[in-house]
């Protein structure tokens, strides 16, 4: 009898265990699962001044760098749970997408002038493409993405021969675990189009049908 697939997951570690625990509420049973971090999130601080008409949030780590400074704020976000949290700390909140590419296509949405809040590592220069637009718009980074080694547990299973369903939420996380010796059979669960290009490991790749939490979840059920 083969071996069922055993989640790993790369997210710091509280976004892995919720999403952990949103696919074991799905299924109604426990999941066997490595918890591996790619990266940390650092804060770089944020300056005093935020002078701007409309916030850009691509992320919730964004929401989570601003807390309460986000109240009474006008913030625009790529993606419903981004807004929904930004929402929570009590933000003038609107989702205009699920990709940076939404968010572009409904600019004329955005009240100018506009301050794209940022990780230092962004898979494109959205304040750019804004002000391309004709939108007065500059980017603050607010955040460092810093790469960490794998667990030992997660070598392990990279380096076994058990079968992995890898969930990937961006770009960044994808290209990291890209870099490791894989010798395992995986199979890479990306986000987005965006992600699945991002990834140069071995093994397959499948694409969520929309890019949220919620469809990769669904990815997760219906292949564990």
């Amino acid at each position: 009898m083969n071996a069922p697939p055993v989640l790993l997951l790369t997210r710091p570690r509280a976004q892995s265990e919720a999403f952990l625990a949103r696919c074991e509420a799905r299924l109604g049973r426990e999941i066997e699962h490595v918890i591996t971090p790619v990266m940390r999130i650092e804060a770089l601080g944020v300056p005093r001044d935020l002078s701007a008409e409309t916030l850009v949030l691509t992320s919730s780590n964004g929401v989570r760098m601003l807390g309460n400074r986000l109240r009474g704020r006008r913030v625009a976000t790529v993606g419903e749970a981004t807004a929904e949290l930004a929402g929570r700390q009590g933000a003038d909140a609107i989702c205009l997408g699920a990709t940076a590419e939404d968010l572009l296509t409904r600019s004329d949405e955005l009240a100018p002038p506009v301050l794209v809040c940022r990780g230092r590592h962004a898979r494109r220069d959205l304040a750019a493409d804004l002000v391309a637009r004709g939108i007065e718009a500059r980017a603050l980074t607010i955040y460092d993405q810093v790469e960490t080694p794998l667990t030992l547990a997660g070598q392990s299973l990279l380096q076994g021969n058990r079968p992995i369903l890898a969930p990937l939420f961006s770009p960044r996380s994808a290209a990291l675990l890209s870099r490791a010796a894989i010798a395992a059979p995986i199979t890479c669960l990306a986000l987005s189009p965006a992600v699945a290009a991002a990834w140069t490991g071995p093994g397959a790749v499948k694409t969520a049908e929309t890019p949220n939490a919620e469809a990769l979840c669904d990815l997760v059920t219906a292949l564990i």
